[in-house]
């Protein structure tokens, strides 16, 4: 099982695409590859942020650990990679980002109706 989605936010000039996986190690790898590393993702995770500039942001779930506070804990990631990218320091663009962010994978998820744990 494996579903993705986009997220396009103009504002700050990039995207992120999320994929939700049943295997994440396996997931990461593929993307690193796709975008020339040639290191390897052998971590221990739940979840990953990785991105390969600061215009694409893959946000990749493990569908094992999907549960609110891995969520938030990966768009916590992000929103501190985009704004330390453009070198924003206001906490209001971060928290507007957080939300608007939080929003696309919860809708998403509902979409692909896949469940969230509480953890």
């Amino acid at each position: 099982m494996k579903c993705s989605g986009t997220l396009n936010i103009p504002t700050f000039s990039c995207k992120i695409q999320t994929i939700i996986t049943e295997d994440l190690e396996k997931e990461v790898n593929r993307l690193y590859k796709k975008h020339g590393r040639t290191d390897k993702f052998e971590e221990s995770a739940e979840a990953c942020v990785y991105s390969p500039d600061m215009y694409l942001i893959y946000l990749v779930f493990d569908i094992e650990y999907l549960t609110h506070n891995t969520i938030s804990h990966e768009v916590f990631h992000i929103v501190n990679n985009i704004q330390h990218d453009r070198n924003m320091l206001d906490e209001e663009s971060g928290a507007w980002l957080t939300g608007h962010i939080t929003e696309y994978v919860y809708k998403l998820l509902d979409k692909k109706k896949l469940e969230v744990k509480h953890g």
